[in-house]
């Protein structure tokens, strides 16, 4: 019997001392396991958009919200879905992104992924917006963008290279052309591309998508300029503006402004200046309103004035005359930088006005002055907010 009870105490202590080993190795093991696991971690998302996302222009920053810190997502300045681009990525370990929203509750997203060894996989799928790209949309897509991204990262998800191209060649259909089904994202095996001649470089390239022309962007803001003008000394308008830009790369700007009081000697007599004036203004941009962007302009303006004469020196036929007023037409063109801050922007830039007529200021007793200077040097500054004016 005494035998018997140390064979068991025996038993008991060899199982002890194998599940103490197993908790000290299992904890030896969880930190390394943890290390290999975050040097994993998805580290760099490049997105791309395009169609109608200018609906909401915060899209790309819910996108960016939803990855951690340590990963860096980019915005990427493709506005055309680019066919090549989807199913050769550049660079490997980078999981890229196009978003393409066809309709106004229609939406699909690419996702492609290229790894070390040359391996690219692919992930498709198709977001039905109930409500348009409203800020429950955007949500929804974000979302979408984000957990393909990770799903396609951690091989949970992929679709196969078949139905990405197949997805691609529905973007340039005709538009009455109906859209065959999409076939479902699944978590298909992982079979290294096939290479065909239908994919060469050259066919994607002449097979890439056609950008919609983007929609009509609005702008107001308020503007201040400072203007040399001969005798007239520097003149300061202050004033609000409106501005309609079309497709992202043409603008047509108009403004009207307050000149503010000012004075200048005109021997023997001292003017005193007050009026307002009206702009026209065509422009090219260099790009949309997302970046820092340089305007070109050229256009036409008009300053409504009146002059009120003093006499300020001795001259026994001088007297002054009562309140003049004058239109004075001038020619323009500028070059301005321009600030995203949003929606909003903020501006600075340089132009030069060509007077089209000049301005002669008469005081009782002498001849007219002649006093507007052949070119007018001066620089603007300007604030202002941009939207979107159709209804979603």
């Amino acid at each position: 019997m005494a035998g018997a009870s140390a064979w068991q105490l025996a038993v008991v202590c060899a199982c002890a001392s194998s599940g103490v080993c197993a908790l000290a190795q299992a904890a030896q093991a969880g930190p390394s396991a943890n290390t290999e696991q975050a040097s994993q971690s998805l580290a760099q998302v490049e997105v791309a958009m395009s169609g109608d996302v200018a609906r909401d222009p915060v899209l790309f920053e819910r996108i960016r919200s939803l990855f951690p810190p340590q990963t860096a997502v980019v915005l990427r300045d493709d506005h055309e879905l680019d066919r090549g681009a989807v199913l050769l990525p550049k660079h490997a370990d980078t999981v890229y992104i196009w978003i393409r929203v066809t309709e106004r509750t229609q939406a699909r997203v690419y996702l492609a992924l290229t790894e070390q060894g040359g391996q690219t996989r692919y992930l498709f799928r198709e977001v039905k917006l109930e409500s348009g790209l409203d800020e429950v949309g955007g949500e929804t897509l974000a979302e979408v963008a984000h957990s393909s991204a990770r799903a396609l990262w951690s091989r949970e998800q992929q679709s196969t290279r078949q139905a990405v191209v197949a997805a691609l060649e529905r973007e340039t259909e005709p538009a009455g052309a109906p859209p065959p089904a999409a076939p479902p994202a699944t978590a298909a095996p992982i079979v290294p591309p096939t290479p065909r001649a239908a994919d060469s470089p050259s066919s994607e390239s002449s097979g890439r998508g056609r950008l919609e022309p983007r929609p009509l962007r609005l702008g107001v803001g308020a503007s201040g300029t400072l203007h040399s003008s001969g005798a007239e000394g520097w003149l300061s308008e202050l004033g609000v503006l409106l501005a309609f830009e079309f497709g992202g790369r043409f603008s047509l700007r108009t403004a009207v402004r307050y000149l503010v009081p000012s004075s200048f000697d005109l021997p023997p007599a001292r003017v005193h200046l007050n009026g307002a004036s009206g702009e026209l203004r065509a422009g090219w941009l260099s790009n949309d309103a997302t970046r820092m962007r340089l305007r070109v302009e050229a256009g036409l303006g008009l300053l409504l004035g009146r002059a009120q004469a003093e006499i300020v020196a001795a001259q026994p036929m001088a007297h002054a005359l009562d309140a003049q007023g004058f239109q004075r037409s001038y020619a323009l063109a500028a070059a301005t930088f321009e600030w995203p801050l949003g929606p909003a922007w903020v501006a600075a830039g340089a132009d030069l006005r060509v007077p089209l007529r000049t301005t002669s200021y008469e005081v009782g007793g002498q001849s007219g002055a002649s006093t507007t200077p052949a070119l007018c040097p001066g620089g603007s500054l300007e604030v202002g907010i941009g939207f979107d004016p159709a209804l979603k």
